[in-house]
């Protein structure tokens, strides 16, 4: 090489291209020539950031870092997942301290179907078949429902087809988490390994909603929270601020949380060693707390919803009987202890108490006033025309600004009785898939992962009863990615039986 370069011939383009060839392609800037090409574009760059504005700097960071993790997503989809996984907790706290000047959404949005796309290079490389882990009655029922919301583009009381292709991007990138999630969970252990990883993030999500409780806002999150009247007024309620920790707002942080104890609280029962039975325990304590902290009503009754379907399916448990017992008695105790200068408290309280709830009756006199609405529209008004996102891609629409508080209610009002119907559909064919599944289930410690997911499952498909709670960051990665744990893990289960049936056999022989 060195003496292509040195080589008279060569012109003096081609002897700077090999030169560049040379010290980036082979030697990786590994090299003293690398290391001065190193140092004088880090002078550069600080140079610029310190003469044009902090902002630079921020975006080329990002642009590196970004740029770098969307090959990753693109070359090796088990990392690039748990990278968008990741990215989905903590993009928003990081956005916060620059006045959320990035496009978070759409940060994810492209990581994932980086992944995605990532997933059929894979396929294609390999001569792979691009649908052989999704023939299942769960895929079969988002099809269903993906081919409803493309009619729903030629829906007549739309105002802007925008708004659809916003809702229908948003809802194909949340399709992609589930697909992502069938093709890297090809064992058992990618499944631990996928809720040992939410557990992480979600334990420091409790921990530091705990953190912002015991201590106090820091000054940018103060100031992020003040900036905006509106948004202070509902974190600000009855005396204390909500807590909202890494996560975008207290509603999507108090439901994370709440799944996130169902699920660890199960599993703390299951056949699992002693220190990650403590490790759940404590963790499942500081999450108890954050939720508590968000101030969020609906996660507050998502806990009793999971927990009693547990108790339901698995009551002839002497442990399940046992939890029974202490969960009723610390229900009875933070409702009808007396303890009533606790404003956490007092909230919880209320979650329960629905004919003194102000919120709860305002939410129903809104919900019979538009019922004439959703009768005469079959088809709903269409998708993103209620709600803020009506304001902003269908002004003027009858359903503009007119607050859903509640995912049922949102798909009543944009898809129609029609749409909410297969709504209902959807979710029930998912609990159907995951109940049966369960009880067709013979491995002990597989049976636990299959209780788990489905009462956190179970809670969400609840919520959305109150909130828009299918579909927030990073709580969508856990539903999505528990439909995935729903399918594979009957594959694992099988797979089990035949291996200890072939054993068996060949002791026998």
């Amino acid at each position: 090489m060195p003496q292509l370069i040195g080589n008279k011939s060569l012109s003096v383009k081609d002897r700077v291209k090999e030169l560049l060839r040379l010290q980036v392609v082979i030697n990786k800037l590994n090299s003293p020539l690398g290391y001065i090409i190193l140092a004088f574009a880090a002078l550069v760059f600080t140079y610029g950031i310190a003469k044009i504005n902090i902002l630079v700097g921020v975006g080329v960071m990002g642009l590196l870092i970004g740029g770098g993790a969307v090959l990753i997503c693109l070359f090796d989809t088990r990392i690039g997942f748990y990278i968008a996984t990741a990215a989905s907790y903590f993009v928003f706290y990081m956005n916060r301290m620059i006045d959320d000047v990035l496009p978070v959404g759409i940060l994810i949005d492209i990581l994932i179907a980086t992944t995605f796309v990532g997933i059929y290079f894979r396929k294609t490389i390999l001569k792979g078949k691009y649908f052989a882990e999704s023939k299942n009655p769960i895929t079969y029922a988002y099809a269903l429902y993906a081919l409803f919301l493309i009619i729903e583009a030629f829906n007549p009381s739309m105002y802007s087809l925008a708004g659809w292709i916003f809702t229908f991007r948003k809802f194909l990138n949340f399709l992609m988490i589930y697909f992502i999630c069938l093709h890297i969970f090809n064992s058992f252990d990618d499944i631990k390994l996928f809720f040992k990883v939410i557990l992480a993030f979600s334990i420091l999500s409790g921990i530091y909603g705990c953190f912002q409780e015991w201590y106090g806002l820091l000054p940018f999150e103060e100031h992020w929270v003040t900036s905006d009247p509106h948004k202070y007024a509902l974190y600000f309620q009855g005396g204390t601020m909500r807590k909202f920790s890494f996560l975008s707002d207290p509603t999507s942080y108090g439901i994370l949380m709440a799944n996130m104890v169902i699920f660890a609280l199960i599993m703390a029962m299951g056949p699992v060693s002693k220190r990650y039975r403590r490790v759940l325990l404590i963790g499942s304590l500081f999450m108890a707390l954050g939720m508590a902290y968000s101030g969020t009503r609906t996660a507050y009754a998502m806990m009793p919803a999971g927990i009693v379907l547990y108790i339901l399916m698995t009551i002839t448990s002497k442990k399940t009987l046992l939890f029974t017992v202490i969960s009723l008695m610390l229900f009875v105790v933070i409702i009808f202890g007396p303890f009533h200068s606790n404003g956490t408290i007092n909230r919880i309280r209320s979650t329960f108490e629905f004919s003194e709830d102000e919120s709860f009756n305002i939410r129903d006199v809104n919900r019979h006033y538009i019922q004439p609405y959703i009768y005469a529209h079959p088809l709903g008004g269409g998708l993103a025309t209620c709600g803020v996102q009506g304001e902003v891609y269908n002004p003027g629409h009858p359903l503009a600004g007119f607050p859903p508080d509640s995912g049922y209610l949102k798909s009543a009002l944009e898809v129609g009785w029609i749409g909410l119907g297969l709504t209902c559909l959807l979710y029930f064919i998912i609990m159907q898939v995951g109940v049966r599944n369960y009880y067709r289930c013979r491995d002990p410690e597989i049976r636990y992962y299959y209780v788990a997911t489905i009462a956190t499952t179970f809670a969400i498909i609840v919520a959305h009863y109150a909130q828009v709670a299918i579909g927030q960051i990073p709580g969508a990665f856990l539903f999505y990615g528990s439909l995935a744990v729903m399918v594979k893990l009957h594959t694992f289960d099988k797979t089990k039986q035949k291996e200890e049936q072939e054993a068996s056999i060949s002791n026998t022989q």
